[in-house]
């Protein structure tokens, strides 16, 4: 590793995780391969934003946003007769889409990260301790389907390396600090929370965080999920001004929220996505 850090000297892209908010990641992301644009070294995901960026990664165009159609509609994806025991959303229905529905190309994914880095953010499940660790071919699916399990609206915690680990952002939403203390100077973030967000007065994980069986780290952290994420968007604007953090997010709120079962909503947000990074496309182009 760089005595400075792993990401010194590179270009880091960031995606924030928000379940089937993550359709306007695909739109900014399919914006982007539409052009071949990857200018990164160093890739960052949060929850639903580590299965946007393995489709980019893969170079399948369109797959992710198709798969976020997909899965609002199927049963074996939304159980309702099980959302009480084992989570709404069957998050092992991922290694089925992985595999055979809308399947990664893991080889291309792979080559592609030879000289570059990808790390996914998870959360322990037993301290709510933040781990930010590197996919292999082998844990890659595993890897990612823990980075994406939320207490209550999924089984809540899912087995990588013989360890337990949650969706990464319990503990680490928008993992900028992380990246600026070890050596990131140049980043892309893309956000699913919209630019001016602000905490709400009616936070529905402050009601979640009372009904959990977890460790007091958990609890605290799901109770100020929006607190943390407003923290980490502040924490950018506090930054020295030789790091530079550049932010592709939608202007409004998004239609979607973590969960839906609405296609029109994921294709408008699509749309929001396809056209934010169109138009940073368009404003690099300007400043060449």
């Amino acid at each position: 590793m760089n005595e400075k850090g792993v990401f010194a000297g590179k270009k880091v892209l960031i995606l924030e995780g928000g379940g089937f908010k993550t359709s306007f990641t695909g739109g900014v992301l399919d914006a982007f391969r539409s052009v071949s644009f990857d200018p990164f070294q160093s890739y960052i995901g949060v929850s639903g934003g580590s299965i946007a960026i393995s489709y980019f990664l893969s170079n399948k165009y369109g797959y992710f946003y198709q798969c976020m159609r997909a899965l609002c509609q199927d049963e074996r994806f939304i159980q309702y007769s099980k959302a009480f025991s084992d989570g709404l959303m069957n998050l092992d229905f991922f290694y089925d889409i992985a595999e055979t529905e809308f399947p990664f190309d893991f080889d291309t994914a792979c080559k592609e990260l030879e000289q570059k880095d990808y790390f996914i953010v998870l959360t322990d499940s037993q301290d709510g301790s933040t781990h930010y660790l590197e996919p292999t071919r082998e844990n890659w699916i595993d890897m990612t389907i823990a980075a994406s399990t939320v207490p209550m609206l999924t089984k809540g915690k899912h087995k990588v390396n013989g360890r337990h680990y949650s969706d990464g952002g319990i503990s680490d939403p928008i993992p900028i600090r992380w990246a600026v203390e070890n050596g990131a100077t140049d980043i892309v973030l893309i956000r699913t929370t919209h630019f001016d967000f602000n905490p709400g007065m009616f936070r529905p994980e402050y009601l979640v965080s009372k009904f959990l069986r977890a460790s007091d780290k958990i609890i605290s952290d799901v109770e100020r999920f929006q607190l943390n994420i407003k923290a980490s968007i502040d924490y950018i604007d506090d930054l020295p001004e030789h790091v530079t953090v550049e932010q592709i997010a939608p202007k409004t709120p998004l239609n979607t929220q973590i969960f839906t079962t609405a296609v029109k909503n994921i294709e408008l947000d699509y749309r929001a996505g396809l056209e934010a990074g169109l138009n940073y496309l368009q404003s690099k182009k300007a400043h060449l």
